[in-house]
């Protein structure tokens, strides 16, 4: 865990070597892995995988939120700008109309 203390406290991943031949290719087969493990939750039938995906461009930045909040224990805390953008991808009009009272509040316009 000491060795863990000296990390940088954001990663930034375009940053990567491997970011512009990789990352989609990874994005896409992460994606898929987990529409598969969907799929076989509900079932043989292939349509179950459509279905899978539906489920997942649904909920995954709600998913995102709740393990966020719930799972990750961090003693550092989360990046307030992972949260906002989470709450953006979730909840957009929620996040507009947030980002409308601060812009309001903090310009006085």
């Amino acid at each position: 865990m000491a060795e863990m203390a000296g990390m940088a406290d954001n990663i930034v991943m375009r940053e990567s070597p491997v970011y512009e031949t990789c990352r989609c290719a990874l994005k896409e087969t992460q994606k898929h892995e987990l529409i598969c493990k969907i799929s076989q939750i509900m079932g043989p039938s292939p349509s179950n995988i459509a279905m899978a995906e539906k489920i997942f461009d649904s909920i995954k930045f709600e998913l995102a939120k709740y393990i966020i909040h719930h799972e990750y224990d961090s003693p550092r805390g989360v990046s307030a700008e992972l949260l906002l953008w989470l709450d953006s991808k979730s909840e957009p009009r929620k996040a507009k109309s947030l980002f409308e009272f601060l812009f309001k509040y903090l310009t006085g316009s």
